[in-house]
């Protein structure tokens, strides 16, 4: 977060990724939590929270529409997303499909695992705003193809992936369906129980306003039947002296027994809160948010806003050809506006293409009206000083 402490202005958050900004009561419960900690010892704390922390799956569950068996919480998207993906056997010849705007994050993953056994990687071509072409997954679908890993909307761009045309091309395919929804979950959709969706990783502290150190993922029947992690504990793969090791046989077999509690809790209260929004009309102001960043950005000089195409969310992205991205972010961040200058590591297919790097504007549901014209104010000051 960048912000001037010396000034009592309140920061104007316009990137989603520090704008999480829980509320009181989310703050609450985390430190509830380490009170009881303290006073109880931290087994004790556990077991008297017990029922509390097994109702944070039912609250996910209702949410997402996904039953709980397919539930499993961890400590960021990243994790959500690695250990579904470490766990897939992979063997020399095996082919991934990614899209052009996949999250660095993701690729590295997929470069190291893939090195190490001889697997590849392919580019699955795009349109120009970096959406993935059905058509094109088509002809690139075969029986070499073990993964398809899709970011449903990238870190660099507002365009949205159509997971739906996606999903149905991979009917009949052997092909594991991997969605990173991160940036996607709380302003394109909560509804992750297409059956198609193997797995889906999600991270709270975005859009749902929970803590950092929270994240969850969705799995398919089919991937829970077929897949075994790559490492379990004694709570995912409890030993028996008669038969050996006794995998769990729900999503949790690829959890880990070590948690923060006192996070999780937090983010159980984000989750009750979250149950109370009226989503539809959290994602209409969203893009209602955006599109007006997008039409001001494109009237000042200079400014190149970089989303194109009919289906955008609610990140905003523009290049300049008077100031660089940091600088805009430095600028902002003196009039305490929080924005984003994501780089090659966000997206290394993308930038790595020649495309330009952009400011990032991420207007989140509880942004105002003043909060849009503050932001496109200071980015027009900046651009003509």
């Amino acid at each position: 977060m960048h912000s001037d402490s010396k000034s009592s202005e309140p920061l104007i958050h316009l990137n989603n990724a520090a704008s999480s900004l829980p509320d009181p009561s989310v703050h609450q419960a985390v430190i509830d939590y380490m009170n009881k900690e303290l006073s109880l010892g931290v087994v004790e704390a556990k077991n008297r929270s017990a029922g509390e922390l097994a109702r944070v799956y039912e609250r996910v569950s209702t949410l997402v529409g996904v039953p709980v068996p397919q539930i499993a919480l961890f400590t960021s998207c990243t994790e959500a997303w690695q250990k579904p993906f470490y766990s897939v056997p992979l063997s020399p010849g095996d082919r991934i499909l990614v899209g052009e705007s996949e999250w660095g994050g993701n690729l590295s993953t997929l470069k190291h695992r893939c090195d190490s056994v001889g697997a590849i990687i392919e580019v699955v071509p795009s349109a120009d705003n970096g959406m993935i072409d059905p058509a094109a997954l088509v002809n690139k679908l075969d029986k070499d193809v073990i993964a398809v890993c899709v970011t449903w909307m990238a870190a660099v761009t507002g365009a949205i992936n159509p997971m739906d045309e996606i999903a149905a091309v991979l009917e009949g395919s052997r092909a594991w369906l991997f969605v990173d929804a991160a940036q996607s979950f709380g302003q394109v959709s909560i509804d992750l129980s297409h059956p198609r969706f193997d797995v889906v990783s999600v991270s709270p502290r975005k859009y749902l306003r929970a803590p950092r150190g929270t994240g969850f993922a969705t799995f398919s029947t089919r991937f829970l039947n077929a897949v075994t992690p790559f490492c379990v504990d004694q709570i995912s793969a409890p030993w028996n002296n008669e038969d050996g090791l006794s995998l769990t046989q729900h999503a949790r077999k690829f959890e880990f027994a070590e948690a923060s509690y006192a996070v999780r809790l937090g983010f159980g209260q984000a989750i009750d809160l979250a149950n109370e929004i009226d989503w539809p009309a959290a994602f209409c102001r969203i893009q209602r948010f955006a599109l007006d960043l997008r039409t001001g950005l494109r009237s000042i000089p200079g400014i190149y806003v970089q989303d194109v195409g009919a289906n955008l969310g609610g990140i905003v992205t523009f290049s300049s050809d008077r100031k660089t991205p940091h600088e805009y972010l430095e600028y902002l961040a003196e009039r305490r506006i929080n924005v984003a200058a994501p780089g090659y590591p966000y997206a290394p297919l993308w930038f790595g293409a020649g495309r330009p790097f952009v400011c990032r504007l991420s207007p989140h549901y509880f942004n105002t009206e003043d909060e849009i014209n503050a932001a496109l104010e200071a980015i027009e000051a900046c651009s003509t000083t």
